[in-house]
């Protein structure tokens, strides 16, 4: 969990967090997430960038509260790593915005896709989050 102050240069115009730094404040939390794991620094030669990122905006965020973010791992491979990221008000709990995130294994010098070794991607195997059953079920009647 990465706990993020909302400070008055992160706000837009209408006096809410601008949308552009739910990227900043994501990223913090991988970066947070990878040090709490265990998974810094990455392999040599070897770099994670993001692909793709999905975020929804679910409600206001304003100056004086804390966003805490939360990211699960929610699959992994040689090449890529999907991450789920929620950043909640701390003070209500109610989600501001989520993203689904691509990462993809990058060799650091040439540019081109690689494979992770073996080892990583056993660690990060070991974080992946397992939905309860029971949320599961719930999820899938949404759909």
């Amino acid at each position: 969990m990465t706990r993020i102050p909302i400070r008055n240069y992160h706000l837009d115009g209408y006096g809410h967090v601008n949308n552009a730094r739910y990227l900043e404040f994501f990223e913090e939390a991988r970066w947070n997430f990878f040090g709490q794991h265990r998974l810094l620094p990455l392999p040599e030669g070897i770099i994670l960038v993001v692909a793709r990122i999905d975020i929804r905006y679910l409600s206001a965020a304003r100056e004086g509260q804390t966003l805490a973010v939360d990211t699960r791992v929610r699959a992994a491979s040689e090449r890529r790593v999907m991450l789920e990221q929620t950043a909640r008000c701390a003070e209500n709990g109610r989600a501001a915005a989520q993203a689904a995130v691509t990462l993809a294994s990058v060799c650091a010098e040439s540019g081109a896709a690689a494979d992770l070794p073996f080892e990583f991607a056993a660690l990060l195997s070991r974080q992946l989050y397992r939905q309860p059953a029971a949320q599961a079920c719930a999820d899938n009647k949404t759909i």
